[in-house]
């Protein structure tokens, strides 16, 4: 899947997730691995929402931490494919 500034995702349901002090642990859909995501990547997973495409994702990273734009929107983008590779987050069409 290429990933462009209109994509949505959400967090795929099988997943469950846990909360542990600022950040998240979330079981692969395989049950077989955790995924840790601190800070930033917490952040970003409190906005996949169905709601919220790659653009408005960068635009509240941006507003929320000292990073600017192009580099916002390239690194969602490999945050996003490392998600959606480990089955962690599904495309919204």
């Amino acid at each position: 899947m290429t990933i462009t500034s209109t994509s949505i995702f959400i967090p795929n349901p099988a997943c469950p997730v846990r909360e542990i002090g600022e950040g998240l642990v979330i079981m692969a859909p395989a049950g077989d691995m955790t995924h840790s995501l601190e800070d930033i990547g917490a952040f970003v997973w409190s906005h996949l929402d169905g709601q919220h495409d790659l653009e408005a994702l960068a635009d509240a990273v941006t507003a929320a931490y000292d990073v600017d734009r192009a580099t916002a929107e390239s690194d969602l983008k490999a945050f996003l494919a490392d998600l959606l590779a480990s089955g962690l987050v599904q495309a919204v069409d």
